[in-house]
């Protein structure tokens, strides 16, 4: 099947102010994303959790995630998208918050199944409407890795976990006010929805890539605040690797658009290889900021790649973005608790050469399938 032609935006439209309120949006929802993150790990150990059951804590929240953004960015097809979107963004809002709450590892479950399904809403929507607004999709995404950037940073700085909490619900909210400008297009939609099946058949092998590699991807990400802490790394320098990476990314992405996507998604998976095996290995500080920068230039190119091969192969791009995000989100259930099994038996570096050998079956994947889809016109 051949690809679909992009909507025709004129250069008037793409100058309007909601497309940059469509990034300010995505900014704040990554940025109360990544603020709530990065030290869930840490908390979990806090209330008494064990590796595995930390694993449990992110496989909860993915899987949450995955059937939310999977069932709603097929509804948006037929209902619309800022229903969504706003919807999405406001249950955010309160899941974030309840957060504080966490007193025990079983509320802890709890409340991070919430936020993955809160986010899981909105999410596959607010990808398929920028896209359709006219979005240059590599610069849409590196305002999610700003939002990451200053996640991480603010981490960093506020440290303590319920000014986290509720400085994510914040910005939720405020993204909610900010999408109330936002105009749903005038089309027509299918009121039954696309056929989902379809949708994941024409691009099986990309989606297939993407799991392989990001499944060892979540798996490392689990234990990794652990892991450099076990190394003497304080939060406030865990919070500055993890923001390097993100720092890499929005500089990259915005660049991407520019390239073969196929090419750029066959690299991407290439050097994810590399930095997961490098993590197996090295312990010094500083070379670890330069695989983090490499980090952010591999997931860049996957993430960009892979988004704009499935946003071009078809009109349904609200089941293909939700079925993209809920691969990701199928990594962030089974991954995390795979990464802290193996941790349980192998330690930390066996999870990091797991994530290796996954990287290389992704490549094996993701090479044949950039050479057998069709290169887009526009």
């Amino acid at each position: 099947m051949g690809t679909y032609p992009e909507p025709e935006i004129n250069a008037a439209v793409q100058r309007k102010p909601h497309i940059l309120f469509i990034s300010l949006v995505n900014f704040l929802l990554n940025f109360a994303v990544q603020g709530s993150l990065i030290f869930i790990p840490l908390l979990g150990a806090q209330l008494g959790a064990r590796d595995w059951q930390i694993g449990l804590v992110g496989a909860s929240y993915g899987a949450a995630f995955l059937f939310s953004s999977l069932f709603c960015g097929w509804k948006s097809d037929s209902l619309g998208r800022l229903l969504f979107v706003r919807l999405g963004l406001a249950a955010s809002g309160l899941a974030f918050a309840a957060q504080v709450l966490a007193h025990s590892l079983t509320v802890l479950i709890l409340v991070r199944s919430a936020v993955g399904l809160a986010l899981g809403i909105a999410t596959a929507a607010l990808i398929a409407y920028a896209f359709e607004s006219g979005a240059d999709m590599g610069k849409y995404s590196s305002y999610g890795s700003l939002g990451w950037i200053f996640g991480a940073l603010g981490a960093a700085l506020l440290k303590e976990f319920h000014l986290l909490f509720i400085t994510s619900s914040v910005c939720c909210l405020v993204a909610l006010v900010l999408s109330l400008a936002f105009k749903e297009r005038a089309e027509k939609r299918c009121k039954t929805g696309p056929k989902m099946w379809l949708v994941i058949r024409r691009n099986f092998q990309i989606y297939l890539a993407v799991f392989l590699r990001h499944l060892g991807a979540t798996a490392v990400w689990i234990i990794l605040p652990l892991y450099f802490s076990l190394l003497g790394i304080d939060r406030f320098w865990i919070g500055l690797l993890w923001g390097t990476n993100f720092v890499v990314q929005f500089v990259v992405m915005r660049f991407l658009e520019r390239f073969d996507e196929n090419k750029v998604f066959a690299f991407g998976q290439l050097l994810s290889i590399g930095v997961f095996a490098a993590y197996a290995f090295i312990t010094a500080r500083p070379v670890l900021f330069a695989v983090q920068a490499l980090l952010g230039v591999a997931w860049s190119c996957l993430y960009v790649g892979a988004l704009l091969i499935v946003l071009r192969s078809g009109e349904e791009r609200g089941t293909a973005s939700g079925i993209f995000q809920s691969t990701l989100n199928l990594c962030g259930a089974v991954g995390p608790f795979l990464g802290g099994l193996i941790a349980e038996i192998w330690g930390y570096q066996g999870v990091m050469l797991f994530a290796a050998g996954l990287g290389v079956a992704g490549l094996l994947v993701a090479v044949p399938a950039a050479r057998e889809v069709p290169r887009h016109s526009a």
